[in-house]
C-alpha cells in the first residue's frame, strides 16, 4: 500500500459563504419600504455550514502541517509553529469527530487557538437556534385550530430565539419583521437577517484567523485563504467588506 506524500484540504467554507451571500443579494427586495428576502432562511443554514466547514478545514490543515513537519528536528516546536504541539494535535482530530453542532465545533476550535471566548458567542447561539428551528421542523408546523368563538385560525408556535432577536437591527432595520399573524419563517425573511447572519459568520471566521499566533502554522493556514484581490489578507476580510457594503446599499 502506497503511503501519502503529503496532505491538504479542499476549501469549502468559502463556497458555502459565497453561495449564501449571492442568494441573499439576488433576492433582496427592490422596494425600499419593504424588507423582504425569501433567501434569508437559506442564508442562515448556509452560514452555519460555512462555520462548521471552516473549523473542519483548520483541523485538516493542522493534520497536513503536522505531517509535513513532525519528522523534522525542530528545537522548539512552539517557537517554530506558533502553537503547541499538543493543541495542534488535538485540533487535527476535530474533523474526525462527527458529534456536536457547528457551535460546539467552533468552541472547541477556538479554545485550542485562543483560549478565551469572543463577545459574539451569544449571537452564534442565536444563529444555531435559528438553524435548528428551520431544519428540525417542529417549529415549522402550523396547526389549524378552532377557537371558542368558532373561528378557525392558524396557531404556529414561534421559537424562543425570535424573542432574543426581536430588538436587533441592522442599519436601522429590524432583523425580524413585526408582522402579526404571519408565520415566523416569513418574519425572519429579511435582508437585515441575511446580512446579520453573513456578517456574524465573517466575524467568527476572522476571529480565528486573526488569533492564530505568529509562526509557520499561521502562514500555512493563511496561504490557503489568499484571495485573488491582493488588497485583502484573506477571503473572509474581503467578504466582510462586501457584506457590509451590501447591507448599507439595501438597508441604509
Amino acid at each position: 500500500m502506497k503511503e501519502p506524500l503529503s496532505y491538504t484540504t479542499t476549501v469549502m467554507s468559502w463556497n458555502f459563504l459565497l453561495s449564501s451571500f449571492k442568494r441573499a443579494e439576488a433576492a433582496a427586495s427592490a422596494n425600499g419600504k419593504i424588507d423582504l428576502n425569501l433567501e434569508a432562511p437559506s442564508s442562515i443554514v448556509l452560514c452555519c455550514i460555512s462555520i462548521e466547514a471552516f473549523c473542519n478545514e483548520i483541523s485538516s490543515l493542522s493534520r497536513a502541517f503536522l505531517f509535513d513537519h513532525e519528522k523534522e528536528m525542530i528545537p522548539s516546536w512552539t517557537d517554530f509553529a506558533g502553537i503547541s504541539y499538543e493543541n495542534l494535535n488535538t485540533l487535527s482530530a476535530i474533523s474526525e469527530d462527527s458529534s456536536g453542532s457547528f457551535y460546539d465545533r467552533y468552541k472547541r476550535t477556538n479554545r485550542l487557538i485562543v483560549e478565551k471566548s469572543p463577545g459574539f458567542m451569544a449571537d452564534l447561539v442565536h444563529l444555531r437556534d435559528l438553524r435548528d428551528s428551520l431544519v428540525h421542523f417542529r417549529f415549522c408546523d402550523v396547526p389549524i385550530k378552532q377557537e371558542e368563538d368558532g373561528v378557525i385560525r392558524s396557531a404556529q408556535e414561534s421559537p424562543a430565539v425570535l424573542h432574543a432577536l426581536k430588538n436587533r437591527r441592522i442599519s436601522g432595520k429590524p432583523v425580524i419583521s413585526a408582522g402579526k399573524g404571519e408565520e415566523w419563517t416569513l418574519r425572519i425573511s429579511t435582508s437585515a437577517m441575511a446580512n446579520w447572519a453573513l456578517d456574524l459568520t465573517c466575524q467568527a471566521i476572522l476571529y480565528l484567523l486573526d488569533s492564530l499566533p505568529d509562526g509557520c502554522f499561521q502562514k500555512f493556514v493563511l496561504e490557503r485563504y489568499r484571495p485573488r484581490d491582493r488588497g485583502y489578507r484573506d477571503l473572509y476580510s474581503k467578504a466582510k467588506y462586501d457584506v457590509g457594503a451590501w447591507g448599507r446599499e439595501v438597508l441604509g
